[in-house]
């Protein structure tokens, strides 16, 4: 598969996330729609711990972004989306509790990886 079927791809499945979660974007948002853009819809918009994710959005129908959760005390899983500290949309991330991981494989073909929060967390960036 070539580059640009890739990304061609990539961004179809972008469209159809968006569309699902309701977020409608304007002329000019080809990545999707911006931090500030999601958060006056009501999304939590934080500067995670890694140094090259500029900002994280969760959904605001998931409740409050995760808090650190090892056991049964947070939320099953999450979905949020990340930018880079230039503002360029990297792509999403799904998060499943620690307790509830058992091997699943990650939508993109790569591993999850246990975060601070103790979610393992997988990477769908385009």
């Amino acid at each position: 598969m070539t580059s640009r079927m890739r990304r061609a791809v990539a961004l179809l499945a972008l469209t159809g996330a968006l569309t699902v979660i309701g977020v409608t974007a304007g002329p000019g948002l080809a990545q999707g729609p911006s931090p500030a853009q999601l958060a006056e819809q009501g999304w939590v918009c934080v500067k995670p711990p890694p140094a090259w994710i500029g900002m994280r959005c969760y959904n605001p129908g998931e409740g409050h972004p995760p808090l650190p959760s090892f056991g049964e005390a947070g939320r099953a899983s999450y979905t949020a989306m990340d930018w880079a500290p230039s503002g360029e949309f990297l792509g999403h991330v799904h998060m499943i509790r620690a307790d509830l991981y058992a091997g699943q494989p990650c939508q993109s073909g790569g591993p999850y990886v246990l975060n601070l929060l103790g979610y393992y967390q997988c990477f769908r960036y385009l």
